[in-house]
């Protein structure tokens, strides 16, 4: 590390809010700028328009209110690892300088009647968050 030079009358002002680092065996090191907080996690089922419409079925998992911004999220179907039909965001800021992302699940309405219980599984902080619903509970 080499600080800035500086140039007389030259003044520099920066500010850090988090920084993190990657080595070589996938370690992360985060510099915090704030106190860590848990995310919320919101799981919400497929509607049954698009059900009936498009014979599709898109479960939402919203994830909100963490620090810092890593997360990693993981869709069961009764317990189960899925992987496939998998898209989540990058976590991206928050007015209040904390974190949100987004995690889809999509299926053919199908697969989504064949298992009785779906769960988006949060990991941040080491720590792990779940949400699970119940296909037969939602019309």
């Amino acid at each position: 590390w080499q600080p800035l030079p500086t140039v007389e009358h030259d003044w520099f002002l920066y500010s850090r809010v988090s920084l993190w680092f990657v080595f070589g065996g996938g370690t992360q090191l985060t510099v915090l700028g704030q106190p860590k907080a848990s995310p919320t996690v919101h799981l919400f089922p497929p509607s049954s328009e698009e059900i009936q419409t498009n014979n599709k079925a898109t479960l939402v998992c919203l994830l909100g209110s963490f620090y810092p911004g890593s997360v990693e999220v993981t869709w069961k179907a009764d317990g189960q690892q899925i992987s496939t039909g998998v898209e989540t965001t990058k976590p991206s800021k928050q007015s209040d300088n904390k974190y949100m992302a987004s995690s889809y699940l999509s299926l053919d309405a199908s697969d989504w009647k064949r298992h009785e219980s779906y769960t988006c599984q949060v990991t941040h902080d080491g720590k792990n968050f779940e949400k699970s619903l119940k296909s037969s509970e939602c019309s």
